[in-house]
């Protein structure tokens, strides 16, 4: 049998190992890394209180769609748009493609991050009384190192990604996320047991009423909330592909949204802690928190590790579970763009190796500096809520009913009711206010350069980024539609 052919036969080997490889998705760098700083950054308490509600309205309904449509065309992004919206509305699969594309660019250069720090920790470097922000300045200001471990974290996701479904996706996910909860615990264990850190935990758990009316707060918790799950990336999309036909859709829906929130919340509580304990006061802790300091997890987690007995064997451990989860995250990711190689007739080999190489190439500049990847976190962590608008419009054309009823409930042991249909169809809505809220705030505050493209986190950055991207991928509409090969057992949608 051809290779062609044989993609379309891989499956999950059990349930567990389709939950754990989901969690390995869901729960990795975005929980340790990029939540810690953004909880902190945004009011704590309040941040996490928007982030719940996020959760459920946003989250949950977005996966499900997602499942829903990849289980239904067994298509990548690209392909199921054409074959489930129709084929005029292909370039939006392509969008959602090149928005998963761009974060996995930088996040491998994160996965680098994870990956150096292990190497630290087994060398001993995080020793009592040693610089950790000493230590994460020199390394991300030394382009040699962050792009020679990029091109180490590319190189291990194409390994596990040419091994296939049962044999790569997985069995790492087995092993990577009980490791990493595991050591999570330790450190948050600590970190919540020394002195200062209960002004950490009330920061923590403790919202400010008056933040939940910032724009910036929610426009924050809808990203986060997006990114950590993994919801408009296409990712679940394309683990859809591998269900058995009986598949629970709602129940793992809600079973992946509560492993990664309770993931992340594990990280802050050993991450926000810390910062409590160690820092030479409240002040100070809250001066760290609020620079939403990229390096905040790296400086303060490799710092608690030097203070801890027997600190040295668990950072090891804690660095190597963050590897493998940043490794179980950045798979899917990748797997996304590799999928719909695949449909358009490449060997899975021949697809795995052209997208590492561009995934390398076109990471290098993140890995070369610190400031482009912020500024591509920025514009595609936003993006990924335009993808999940996407998502919506293709289930609102189906029929937000008929979709719920016959590829949500048909195979469900709980029954997903009507208030589905109340998320999809507020999904524009909410991307409307959020958004219009935090672009007219951010022209109110900063009135001299918002409309720069060359601005780290300006609103122009955004604009301009999107706009190349949404006509390119319009005009590329029809050869897109015609590059996918394979087809769903719905047929190729007819264009309107």
């Amino acid at each position: 049998m051809s290779q062609k052919n044989t993609h379309k036969n891989e499956q999950w080997g059990s349930r567990l190992g389709f939950i754990l490889a989901a969690m390995g998705m869901a729960v990795g760098t975005g929980n340790i890394w990029r939540f810690p700083r953004i909880v902190g950054s945004n009011h704590g308490g309040s941040f996490i209180l928007a982030y719940t509600i996020t959760n459920l309205i946003w989250v949950v309904p977005l996966l499900m769609m997602e499942m829903g449509i990849g289980k239904t065309t067994r298509l990548g992004a690209i392909g199921s748009f054409r074959d489930f919206y129709g084929k005029n509305k292909t370039w939006l699969g392509g969008w959602i493609t090149f928005v998963c594309a761009a974060i996995t660019f930088y996040y491998a250069v994160v996965f680098g991050y994870a990956m150096r720090y292990f190497v630290y920790a087994v060398q001993g470097v995080m020793k009592p009384g040693f610089d950790s922000a000493a230590l994460w300045e020199n390394f991300v200001n030394s382009p040699g190192e962050t792009i020679l471990f990029h091109g180490i974290a590319v190189l291990l996701t194409g390994f596990v990604i040419y091994r296939g479904v049962k044999n790569g996706l997985e069995a790492i996910g087995k092993v990577a996320i009980p490791t990493l909860f595991i050591s999570l615990i330790i450190a948050a264990v600590w970190a919540i047991s020394q002195p200062g850190s209960s002004v950490g935990l009330k920061y923590l758990f403790v919202p400010e009423w008056a933040a939940l009316g910032t724009s910036k707060l929610w426009l924050n918790a809808l990203t986060q909330s997006a990114w950590s799950a993994g919801a408009g990336w296409a990712m679940m999309l394309t683990y859809a592909n591998y269900f058995k036909k009986n598949e629970d859709i709602a129940v793992n829906s809600f079973m992946i949204t509560f492993g990664d929130a309770l993931g992340a919340l594990t990280a802050a509580l050993a991450v926000l802690p810390a910062v409590f304990a160690l820092s030479a006061s409240e002040g100070a802790a809250v001066e760290a928190l609020s620079a939403g300091n990229y390096g905040l997890t790296f400086v303060y987690i490799a710092k608690l590790f030097s203070n801890i007995p027997a600190g040295r064997m668990i950072s090891i451990i804690f660095f190597l579970a963050l590897s493998l989860a940043a490794l179980t995250s950045i798979i899917p990711q990748t797997e996304v763009i590799v999928r719909n190689f695949v449909n358009a007739g490449f060997s899975r080999e021949k697809s795995t190796i052209i997208v590492c190489v561009g995934v390398f190439i076109l990471g290098v500049p993140s890995a070369y500096s610190i400031d482009i990847l912020n500024n591509q976190d920025w514009v595609w962590g936003i993006g990924l809520l335009v993808s999940g608008l996407f998502f919506a419009m293709a289930v609102y054309k189906y029929g937000v009913d008929r979709f719920r009823n016959e590829i949500i409930n048909s195979c469900s042991d709980i029954y997903v009711g009507k208030w589905f249909n109340y998320c999809v169809r507020i999904f524009p809505v909410l991307l409307a206010i959020v958004v219009g809220w935090w672009t007219y705030q951010s022209i109110i505050w900063h009135p001299e350069d918002w409309w720069n493209p060359f601005v780290v986190d300006s609103v122009g950055t955004v604009v301009a980024q999107w706009v190349i991207t949404g006509i390119l991928f319009y005009l590329a509409n029809n050869w897109l539609a015609n590059w996918i090969k394979d087809s769903s057992p719905m047929g190729t949608a007819k264009s309107e």
